[in-house]
């Protein structure tokens, strides 16, 4: 299991009122996207990457599976080992869910030394997260504080994790971009080609094992969960973003699972300009009900332009159903605000 999206959540515009409908708002002149983004002073000073690994190792731990023997029947379990990080004094546990994949059974490891049998709460694969909890009571963990903001390519970071079985190990480098999809990962078999991707690029290095443990920043909260690197490349590895780890523990902790957001359109991706075109809406929803219509193109989801498909599928998860969705859409000359309300998505079979 060598396996091992960044951008901030606003709050949400309040809801329109039963029996009204969103009516897109004429935004031609200016425009949200006119104006540059305001930039945030990043630290200054020589990180204390001794001070920063001290501080954040106790809430690392590492998650070792039991999985089905290969070849001949009779042959003992495979082992394999992942990361994890803690995410309630409780000991519950957050992780990829690719590192718990096809496992008959797992345990978490605490930083102490202790090993307990877990359980999994709930995983979502289109997400690769998982949440974890310790079938018995555990000493009083210390949790991570998953950040809200949007990291900057060129931070310092700091990846933490179980590398090989290794034990605690952790490892520097800085943000190398953001907004990383699939095909930015090289495709890999591990990843489900149609999940919400918009993965932090980082040059710290990762390997076998680090999947699900914490990528840091200087001030010691937890940007992305370290999930997988490039074969074909050095220097390449990817972290599913923080604010997309909070939403998916705040679904869970409140509905026992992750609803996916549902907007009822279909989209590509443009050819002549970074955005994503409607080219179908389906009657009756979301999209519809907000006043999308085919062809129209879309900029930017709030403040944050968007040119893949995979960005709005991140954002309208990361927003999430019920929540409104504000759009800058591109109709002909006009430009438009568009508000949608994304219904939740059919459950898959289980």
């Amino acid at each position: 299991m060598w396996l091992a999206f960044a951008l901030a959540c606003r709050p949400a515009a309040p809801t329109p009122e039963a029996g009204t409908e969103p009516v897109p708002r004429d935004i031609s002149s200016p425009g949200i996207l006119d104006h540059p983004r305001e930039l945030v002073a990043a630290p200054v000073g020589p990180p204390d990457f001794v001070e920063l690994a001290d501080r954040m190792s106790p809430s690392v731990v590492s998650v070792v599976s039991a999985l089905p023997p290969e070849g001949r029947r009779g042959r003992r379990p495979r082992r394999g080992v992942g990361s994890g990080m803690v995410v309630r004094a409780d000991g519950q546990v957050l992780t990829n869910q690719h590192v718990i994949a096809d496992a008959m059974s797992f345990a978490i490891q605490y930083a102490d030394g202790s090993r307990v049998a877990a359980q999994l709460v709930h995983g979502d694969p289109a997400l690769d997260l998982a949440l974890l909890a310790p079938e018995i009571a555990v000493s009083p963990q210390v949790p991570v504080q998953l950040s809200e903001r949007r990291p900057r390519p060129g931070e310092w970071t700091m990846a933490i994790g179980h590398p090989f079985g290794l034990g605690h190990t952790v490892t520097v480098g800085v943000i190398s971009g953001l907004g990383r999809d699939h095909d930015d990962l090289g495709r890999p078999e591990g990843l489900d080609p149609d999940g919400v991707w918009s993965f932090i690029q980082t040059d710290a290095s990762i390997n076998l094992g680090n999947s699900g443990g914490p990528l840091v920043d200087l001030r010691g909260e937890v940007v992305g969960l370290t999930t997988a690197v490039r074969s074909d490349g050095q220097g390449l590895a990817f972290a599913v973003p923080a604010p997309m780890a909070r939403k998916f523990l705040a679904e869970v902790h409140a509905h026992g699972r992750f609803r996916h957001a549902l907007l009822g359109v279909d989209v590509s991706e443009d050819d002549e300009r970074p955005a994503v075109r409607v080219t179908r809406v389906v009657p009756g929803g979301p999209a519809a009900r907000g006043g999308l219509l085919p062809g129209d193109l879309i900029l930017a989801v709030g403040e944050a332009p968007i040119a893949r498909v995979s960005e709005l599928a991140y954002h309208s998860r990361l927003g999430g159903v019920g929540v409104a969705l504000a759009l800058t859409v591109q109709r002909g000359a006009t430009r438009l605000a568009v508000e949608l309300v994304p219904d939740e998505a059919p459950r898959a079979d289980p």
